[in-house]
C-alpha cells in the first residue's frame, strides 16, 4: 500500500541546505577523473578539482521543468513557510483504500496554511491544454487535503496550478475556478518573488490574503481600544495597534470579485529604497511616526463596537472597544504603506503600536478620492502610477466612462505583464524605471484604444454616446475578448517583424515605442471596423482567434513596409513628437495596407498624405528663398525711393538696431562686408510693412494677395501669409518637415504675384 513519504519533508536548518542546492541552476556530482570523457558524453562538464586528485566535480544544467519547480519552491521558502518538501521524490497518499499516491512538486506549510503546488513548464511560450491534469488534480484534492491535515491539523489548504511559458485557455481557467484551484503564471510568480524582496516574510500575508480572502485568521485577538466618531458623513475609528496585526489583515489595493486578476499592486505603490529607509529608521534608530495610518475596513456587517460605560460628557466621540474583522484582506491601506511595511521582519512588529484612523466600509470611489488627495498633496503620484492604480480601483466605478477607462488601462497593463504578450516587459508599469527596451507608457495605449471605437463611450450623465464594437457591457467579458484579439494581432506583427520589434527605442527602432504601438493599435481598430462593415467578423460573438486570423491579411503589408522602410521614413516616425506621433505612424501603416489592399481606405487617408507626403518639399524650399528675396527687395526699393536719406526712420528701431548689430558682428568674424538686409527676417519684414503709414502709403496693393482683396479685414490679417513663410522656414530644416497641399498652393500664388518673371 502506498504511503506518504514524510521523510522527504524538511524544516529548520535543513531547509537552508536545500535552499542552496535549489538556488543553483545546475546539478553537480563527484566523479573519478578517469571517467570525465564518459561524463561529457552524458552532458556533464568539469566544475572543479578536489583534494583527492583522482576525483573531480562535474555539473550539468538542470532540466527546465526542475528549474521552474525550484523557482516556485524558493518563493515559498522566502515567503517564510517553515515546512517544505526536500525534492521531487515527495509523494502523498490520497486514497487509503487503494493505496494511491501522488507526487507533489511543491508542498509548503506554515502555522496557518498548507499549500500544494503542481508545476507545468515549457521551454518557449505556447498554448497549454490541461483539461486532464486539472480534472485529475480535482479528483485527488479531497484525499490529499485529508492526508495533509492529519499531519498538520487546524490549517487551511489551498491548491495552486503553476505554469511557466504557457498560455492558459479560458476553458482551463474556468475549470480551475470551479475547483477553487488558484492559477499562478509567470506574472504572479515573478510578482511575488519581487514582493518578498520588498516586504520580507510579511509578503506571505499578502499572498494568503489573496488565496484565502475573507477567511478567518487563526488565533488572532482583534479587540482594540478605540474612539468612534464621524467625519464627512462616515463612521471612523481611531486606535493604536501592533503592526503585526495590521500586516495580517491589511492590503494595499481594493480588489473585487469582478476582477479576473488576483494580483494586487503593492509593488507599484511601495518603493524599495523608501521602505528600506523606514525599516532602518525603526530598527536601528528606534524611530517612530506620529502621524496616523489611514485604512478602510471592509466588513459585510457593521463593525462591532462596545461603547464604554465611562464617557466624556459633551464629547462628540465615543470611547469603547472595537472588534476588527478576524479575516485576511479586510483592511485597505489608503495611506501609510511604507510606515506599516517598514515593520515587516522587524523585532518591533509585535511590541510597538502605530496610530490608525479607520473608516468603515468606505465606498470604492471615496477610497480612490482619498488616496489621490493625500498623495497628490505630497506630489508623489506620477501619471503612470495613477494609471496603474486606476486600472484596479475604477474597475467597478458606478460611472460607465470610468469603468471603460479602467478597462483600457487594464489592457495596457496586461500587455506589459502577461508572459504570453508580445509586449511583455516593454511597457512601463507603475513607477518602474524606463529603458531602451521598456519605453512604452500605459497612457499611450490607453489613448490609442480610446480614440477608436473598440469600447463604448459615455458622457458625464452616464448616457451612451458611441457603441463599442467589442463592448460586451461587462468589463471582465470585454477584457477577455478584446485583450486576446489585440494580443494575437500584435503577436503576428512581432513574429513577422522580429528584428524591428526587439529594438525598442534603440538603433532607430520604430515599432515598440509609443509612436509605433500607438499607431498599430489605431490601425488594428481601423481593420476591425473594415471587417465588421464587410460582415467578415462579429466581435461580440466570434472567437478572438478567428477574428485575428481574418485581420492578418491586412497586417501583412505593415510587416513588409517595416522590412523595406527608408531611413527618411524611420526618422519621420521617430521624430514626430507628442500626441501627433502615434497618429502619424498609423497613417504610414494605413498607407502601406492601402497600397497592397486598395479596398482598405480609412477616412482622411488620401487628404492626410496630400498634406504630409513631402512631394512639395523641394519646390517649397526654393519658393521660400525666392519669396523672402523678393519681399526684401520690394520693401527696400519702396522705402529708399520714398525716403532717400531717411528710409532708416521708417523701420522700427528695434529691428534696425538688431539687424545692424548682427551684420557688424558677422563682418567682424569674416572680415567681409555684410549687407544689413541679409539679417532682416520675414517676421521683421511684416513688422516693417505694418509700421507707421507704410501699409497704406506703399504696400497695401503689393502685399495683399489676389485671393484676399475682396475679403474683409485689415492689414494684420492681409499680411498673415508672411507668418506662414516664417513658420515654414523654421520647419524646413527638420527631419519631419512636410508641406500641406493648401500651403503649397498658397506659396504658388504668392510667387506668381510678387516675384518678377525673370527671378
Amino acid at each position: 500500500m502506498g504511503k506518504t513519504t514524510w521523510d522527504r519533508i524538511a524544516q529548520g536548518d535543513e531547509l537552508k541546505l536545500i535552499k542552496r542546492s535549489r538556488s543553483l541552476p545546475f546539478l553537480s556530482k563527484t566523479v573519478y577523473v578517469s571517467s570525465l570523457e564518459d561524463e561529457k558524453e552524458d552532458g556533464w562538464e568539469f566544475l572543479s578539482s578536489m583534494k583527492n586528485a583522482k576525483k573531480a566535480k562535474v555539473k550539468k544544467d538542470k532540466p527546465q521543468d526542475e528549474v521552474f519547480e525550484d523557482t516556485v519552491w524558493l518563493l515559498f521558502y522566502n515567503l517564510g513557510f517553515t515546512v517544505l518538501n526536500k525534492d521531487q521524490h515527495f509523494v502523498m497518499s490520497y486514497g487509503e483504500a487503494t493505496g494511491q499516491t501522488q507526487q507533489i512538486d511543491v508542498f509548503a506549510v506554515d502555522d496557518e496554511t498548507i499549500i500544494f503546488v503542481e508545476c507545468k513548464s515549457a521551454l518557449t511560450v505556447k498554448d497549454g491544454v490541461f483539461k486532464k491534469e486539472i480534472e485529475a488534480l480535482g479528483a485527488k484534492m479531497s484525499g490529499l487535503r485529508n492526508e495533509a491535515t492529519k499531519q498538520y491539523p487546524d490549517r487551511k489548504v489551498k491548491f495552486i496550478f503553476a505554469t511557466h511559458n504557457y498560455r492558459i485557455s479560458q476553458e482551463d481557467s474556468s475549470r480551475m475556478s470551479q475547483l477553487e484551484i488558484a492559477h499562478f503564471d509567470d506574472t504572479e510568480i515573478n510578482y511575488y518573488s519581487e514582493l518578498v524582496k520588498h516586504l520580507g516574510s510579511s509578503a506571505r500575508y499578502q499572498l494568503l490574503g489573496n488565496l484565502f480572502a475573507n477567511q478567518k485568521i487563526k488565533g488572532m485577538d482583534t479587540r482594540i481600544p478605540a474612539i468612534k466618531g464621524k467625519m464627512g458623513g462616515h463612521n471612523y475609528y481611531s486606535f493604536s495597534i501592533e503592526p503585526e496585526k495590521l500586516l495580517k489583515i491589511g492590503y494595499v489595493l481594493h480588489r473585487n470579485e469582478a476582477n479576473s486578476s488576483m494580483m494586487p499592486t503593492y509593488q507599484r505603490i511601495i518603493k524599495k529604497n523608501r521602505l528600506n529607509s523606514v525599516r532602518k529608521f525603526i530598527n536601528e534608530e528606534h524611530g517612530y511616526f506620529a502621524n496616523s495610518i489611514i485604512i478602510s475596513i471592509d466588513s459585510k456587517r457593521p463593525l462591532k463596537f462596545d461603547r464604554s460605560d465611562k464617557q466624556v460628557e459633551g464629547a462628540v466621540a465615543d470611547l469603547g472597544v472595537l472588534y476588527l474583522p478576524q479575516k485576511y484582506k479586510s483592511a485597505y491601506i489608503i495611506d501609510g504603506q511604507h510606515r506599516l511595511y517598514g515593520y515587516s521582519d522587524s523585532p518591533y512588529a509585535q511590541s510597538n503600536s502605530i496610530p490608525v484612523v479607520a473608516f468603515e466600509n468606505l465606498a470604492q470611489d471615496e477610497q480612490v478620492k482619498l488616496f489621490m488627495e493625500i498623495n497628490e498633496n505630497q506630489k508623489s503620484v506620477s501619471k503612470n502610477l495613477r494609471n496603474t492604480l486606476n486600472a484596479d480601483m475604477l474597475w467597478v466605478s458606478p460611472k460607465e466612462a470610468e469603468r471603460r477607462d479602467a478597462l483600457r488601462l487594464r489592457i495596457a497593463q496586461e500587455l506589459g505583464e502577461k508572459t504570453s504578450s508580445p509586449l511583455y516587459g516593454k511597457i512601463i508599469i507603475g513607477e518602474e524605471p524606463g529603458s531602451l527596451e521598456k519605453c512604452i507608457t500605459i497612457e499611450c495605449i490607453r489613448i490609442a484604444i480610446n480614440v477608436g471605437n473598440f469600447l463604448s463611450k459615455f458622457d458625464k450623465k452616464n448616457s451612451l454616446t458611441q457603441n463599442g464594437i467589442f463592448d460586451l457591457g461587462n468589463n471582465d467579458a470585454t477584457l477577455a475578448q478584446l485583450y486576446s484579439y489585440l494580443e494575437l494581432c500584435l503577436l503576428h506583427i512581432k513574429n513577422n517583424a522580429a528584428e524591428e520589434w526587439d529594438k525598442g527605442s534603440a538603433d532607430g527602432g520604430i515599432l515598440t515605442i509609443n509612436n509605433g504601438i500607438g499607431g498599430l493599435i489605431r490601425v488594428i481598430n481601423d481593420i476591425a471596423n473594415f471587417l465588421v462593415d464587410r460582415g467578415s467578423i462579429h466581435p461580440l460573438n466570434d472567437k478572438p482567434e478567428a477574428m485575428a486570423e481574418a485581420t492578418k491579411y491586412y497586417l501583412d503589408p505593415i510587416c513588409r513596409f517595416i522590412d523595406n522602410i527608408t531611413e527618411e521614413q524611420r526618422s519621420d516616425i521617430r521624430t514626430t513628437y507628442g500626441g501627433n506621433g502615434p497618429m502619424h505612424c498609423a497613417r504610414y501603416f494605413q498607407k502601406a495596407i492601402h497600397q497592397e489592399r486598395p479596398e482598405f481606405l480609412p477616412d482622411g487617408l488620401e487628404k492626410y498624405w496630400e498634406d504630409h507626403g513631402k512631394e512639395f518639399n523641394q519646390e517649397t524650399v526654393t519658393m521660400l528663398a525666392d519669396i523672402e528675396k523678393a519681399v526684401k527687395a520690394i520693401i527696400r526699393e519702396k522705402l529708399e525711393d520714398a525716403y532717400p536719406n531717411k528710409w532708416i526712420n521708417e523701420i522700427p528701431k528695434s529691428i534696425f538696431t538688431k539687424a545692424s548689430k548682427d551684420a557688424l558682428a558677422q563682418q567682424y568674424e569674416t572680415g567681409e562686408p555684410c549687407e544689413f538686409w541679409d539679417f532682416v527676417t520675414m517676421l521683421n519684414c511684416r513688422d516693417i510693412v505694418l509700421y507707421g503709414k507704410n501699409w497704406s502709403d506703399h504696400f497695401s496693393e503689393l502685399f495683399t494677395l489676389g485671393s484676399e482683396k475682396k475679403k474683409a479685414g485689415g492689414k494684420t490679417s492681409k499680411t498673415e501669409w508672411m507668418n506662414l513663410i516664417d513658420k515654414l522656414q523654421k520647419k524646413a530644416g527638420k527631419a519631419n518637415f512636410s508641406v500641406a497641399k493648401s500651403e503649397y498652393l498658397l506659396l504658388r500664388e504668392i510667387c506668381d504675384q510678387i516675384i518678377p518673371q525673370d527671378v
